[in-house]
């Protein structure tokens, strides 16, 4: 089962979600944004490795590529004991991990707006994004696997931040992203960068909190660049995606001179041209530090 993840040209979808709906043993249904699937096989020879530990299976071997093979239900505490039989062959931010799960259902799709945030009953770093009810009234738990490998698949940051850029006069920068990781992340880049920062954890907050700066700003006679210079924008989110908030800010006159910068781990070609139709300025891979810094330089050293 291969999966294409191009939209059609013209095709209107940015607020729109596609899940694969698969199981973990028991009565739960997990999903996956469609995304980040290469393709879905039958669970094949996993060759043990030394070292392995947890929820990490071993490795396969697939058409010449060797891939991590992660039990997705021991990975976010929801393994029932029951055998996998499928695997979950996900690609995200130059990544390529293949997951176990005992089988999978079927794609739905549904907007982005029905996506809600999960309850606060697990750890900070969850391991579920969104919850989504399906029209019997079941709950579909959409997994996170950027936080699940960052936790399973730990690999140290090998894109630098890059530093040097005049920024002294930049006004503080604003972001909004629901994972915690991603968050932690970007503020280390902010950091190192010397710039200050706010953020909110879905798109319905951002943009609460920045329409609530720019009138404030408005009401102290103030410029809104002393106070929001840049914004960078998660692709993926609950509530609102980061390309329904790039075209609500762009629609609104306060916010014309205002930058953003969307990043996601979804890298292809055609979700780089939807963030850039949104309005965005510039399209960057997510948790690649130096991508990230070279844009934010970029943006803010002519402001």
């Amino acid at each position: 089962m291969n999966y294409n993840n191009e939209r059609t040209p013209g095709e209107s979808s940015t607020e729109m979600i596609e899940i694969l709906l698969f199981s973990l043993g028991g009565q739960e249904i997990f999903g996956l944004n469609v995304f980040k699937i290469r393709e879905v096989t039958e669970l094949s020879q996993v060759t043990q490795i030394p070292g392995q530990q947890g929820a990490m299976n071993g490795v396969i071997s697939l058409r010449g590529q060797v891939l991590p093979v992660v039990s997705l239900g021991d990975a976010i505490g929801m393994s029932t004991g029951e055998p996998n039989s499928k695997m979950i062959i996900s690609e995200f931010a130059s990544r390529s991990v293949a997951f176990a799960v005992t089988d999978v259902d079927k794609i739905i799709r549904v907007p982005w707006s029905d996506v809600k945030p999960p309850q606060k009953y697990d750890s900070e770093e969850g391991s579920v994004f969104g919850v989504v009810m399906l029209e019997d009234g079941s709950l579909v738990s959409l997994v996170d696997i950027e936080s699940v490998c960052h936790r399973v698949l730990p690999e140290k940051d090998a894109t630098p931040v890059t530093t040097g850029f005049e920024l002294n006069k930049a006004g503080p920068v604003f972001f909004v992203d629901d994972s915690i990781v991603a968050r932690r992340k970007i503020s280390e880049v902010l950091d190192t960068m010397g710039l200050k920062h706010s953020h909110a954890v879905n798109g319905v907050e951002a943009e609460q909190k920045l329409l609530a700066i720019a009138s404030s700003a408005n009401q102290n006679s103030e410029e809104l660049e002393e106070r929001v210079s840049l914004v960078l924008v998660d692709e993926e989110m609950p509530i609102m995606d980061g390309c329904t908030l790039t075209r609500k800010l762009k629609g609104d006159p306060r916010f014309k001179n205002i930058p953003i910068i969307m990043y996601s781990s979804l890298t292809s070609e055609e979700n780089a041209r939807r963030g850039i139709e949104a309005g965005v300025n510039i399209y960057v891979k997510k948790f690649d530090s130096t991508s990230l810094s070279n844009a934010i330089g970029q943006l803010l050293a002519h402001a």
